[in-house]
């Protein structure tokens, strides 16, 4: 999934970020794709109706849908995430996900 170019490794290339890879239950599939100087980047792969209750990260965060319709709440707002929208939170807000429809999702851990 993740290739480094070049003898200093200072160029990664996260390939499979748009692929569905969703699991069965009520919750959804997480995986690591990378982890590099300053990131990491996680596949949150979503059927649709499946949750990620409320929760917090320890670093803030970029979050973006890269196929399909998640809404991202925290207890100010809700934001429908779509492909093109990007929405970033400090370290420590609660949040929760739910999947409008078959989804995946791009979060940037920022660290």
């Amino acid at each position: 999934m993740t290739k480094s170019d070049g003898k200093d490794g200072k160029l990664t290339v996260i390939e499979g970020v748009a692929t569905l890879n969703a699991q069965s239950g009520d919750t959804p599939r997480i995986e690591k794709l990378a982890a590099g100087t300053g990131a990491t980047v996680i596949r949150i792969s979503f059927s649709a109706g499946q949750t990620m209750a409320d929760h917090q990260a320890m670093f803030p965060i970029l979050v973006q849908t890269v196929v399909g319709d998640v809404s991202f709440s925290t207890e100010e707002r809700t934001v429908s995430l779509v492909p093109g929208t990007v929405v970033h939170l400090d370290a420590g807000i609660v949040h929760r996900l739910e999947a409008e429809m078959d989804s995946v999702v791009m979060l940037t851990i920022l660290r």
